[in-house]
């Protein structure tokens, strides 16, 4: 790889992530325009912006690693979040767009009237959020260790670039970063598809050890339902539907953001089966996508994919940073009476302090995957029922949601003690499934005692 272009390239754009930045801050008059661009978002900035969040590490290394070993039913590895986008464009994101809402925890005050409700939500949203975001801090500290490149100091740097042009711009800068972003990762991928060669690939004597997997050996809760899922309800998602300048844009957009997704993913995927095939052995914290696109291509195209594979950590970690602030500042400052401009300086200050905090924790671990996971499966075991239920039902039931709640963290505790046939996500969403029906009946009656009540009167 020539370390040179890479340093040149990433330096690049992250002057041209700064200048945007800049430019996005001359428009920011009150907090509506910081977290939602003053709901003015189009199709086109928003298919990228949706495709640039869930085009990172996991859709891409990820995907390629998977398909190393398990071969081309990897393709369900990254439907889970295609399905998500799909669903949304089918009529879920146009619905949370015409609540007319800040944060997806807001639902819970708008539609069931409980304040309560809402700072439990919003707190499970904004820790899920963080540690994702640390997980990005971490494998982009990983990205530059895997390179050769130790210093402390250039981690730093790149990081606090995101930090200070999300600051600076707000969810304005995030999506117009997005689009450079997104744009530079497609076109690369597509220039590595196309600089396969094959003939120069030196052939192994040992090839991997390969998994036999049928579709009974998908891990469906982990790859299929709990990313489609999480899609749903994470605040990232819900701020861009709630940013959009109507519902009609978001199903368009959100459709063409999957199909490219998947394209995306397949290509990362395909690049796996490659290596598989030809036996690319990895060496060290490498990437095997790494590894196999610098086996495959020539030292230019594989300099780009490095540049690509840190973009798209970036496009992420940017997109989290400015939704965990807005949970911040919309759900927990709502009561504070303070002037729009006070409220802009104090949503770049609380912006701030976030990425700092998610540099410092980045910087301290090397492995937050299982804490990742479990963030995951909190916020959808506990808020996945009540919120959709608040999106879809006629005539959504307080007592459900709460109960649904309860039910979803007690089977988020329980089931693991408790050994299942079944995944225990599944059984946990259920569970909490059951408790918004249990506690819809419990309205249902209340209601028909207080009708009685009256006729007797």
């Amino acid at each position: 790889m020539n370390i040179p272009l890479f340093f040149g390239l990433v330096g690049l754009l992250g002057s041209l992530c700064i200048w945007i930045g800049k430019c996005a801050s001359k428009d920011l008059k009150t907090s509506d325009d910081y977290y939602l661009m003053g709901r003015k978002l189009t199709f086109f900035p928003l298919s990228l912006t949706l495709l640039a969040t869930q085009l990172g590490g996991g859709s891409l290394m990820g995907a390629a690693q998977e398909a190393y070993l398990k071969g081309w039913l990897v393709l369900f590895y990254p439907l889970g979040a295609c399905i998500g986008l799909f669903v949304l464009g089918m009529g879920f994101g146009g619905k949370l767009r015409k609540l007319n809402i800040s944060t997806v925890a807001e639902i819970f005050e708008k539609i069931y009237q409980s304040r309560r409700l809402r700072y439990i939500a919003s707190g499970l949203s904004i820790i899920s959020q963080f540690f994702i975001l640390v997980a990005q801090g971490i494998a982009a500290r990983l990205f530059f260790v895997a390179m050769g490149v130790e210093e402390p100091m250039v981690f730093i740097i790149f990081w606090s670039v995101l930090v200070a042009y999300t600051v600076v711009g707000g969810l304005k800068a995030v999506v117009n970063t997005d689009i450079l972003q997104a744009l530079f990762i497609m076109a690369t991928l597509c220039l590595a598809l196309y600089s396969i060669n094959l003939p120069a690939v030196p052939t192994t004597i040992n090839p991997p050890v390969i998994e036999s997997v049928g579709m009974s050996g998908i891990p469906w809760s982990t790859w299929l339902f709990m990313p489609l899922l999480f899609m749903l309800i994470e605040q990232d998602m819900g701020q861009r539907c709630f940013a959009a300048k109507n519902p009609r844009i978001i199903s368009t957009s959100a459709i063409a953001a999957g199909v490219v997704l998947l394209f995306g993913s397949a290509v990362a995927i395909y690049f796996g089966v490659l290596a598989r095939d030809l036996g690319i052995q990895v060496t060290g914290n490498t990437s095997i996508l790494i590894e196999s696109v610098k086996a495959l291509t020539n030292t230019t195209v594989t300099t780009l994919f490095m540049v690509a594979i840190f973009m798209a950590l970036i496009s992420t970690a940017d997109s989290l940073l400015c939704s965990i602030s807005s949970n911040l500042s919309c759900d927990f400052l709502i009561s504070q009476k303070m002037t729009e401009e006070r409220r802009v300086k104090l949503s770049k200050i609380l912006t701030l302090i976030t990425g700092l905090s998610s540099l410092g924790i980045a910087y301290l671990f090397d492995n937050v995957v299982t804490v990742l996971m479990v963030s995951y499966e909190l916020s959808v075991c506990i808020l996945f029922v009540p919120i959709t239920a608040a999106v879809l039902s006629k005539r959504p039931s307080l007592p459900g949601a709460s109960l649904s709640m309860a039910c979803g963290a007690a089977g988020f505790i329980l089931f693991r003690f408790v050994d299942l046939p079944f995944p225990r996500e599944v059984m946990t969403i259920l569970l909490s499934f059951v408790g918004y029906i249990l506690g819809q009946k419990v309205m249902k009656r209340a209601d028909l005692a207080e009708t009685v009540g009256e006729i007797k009167v």
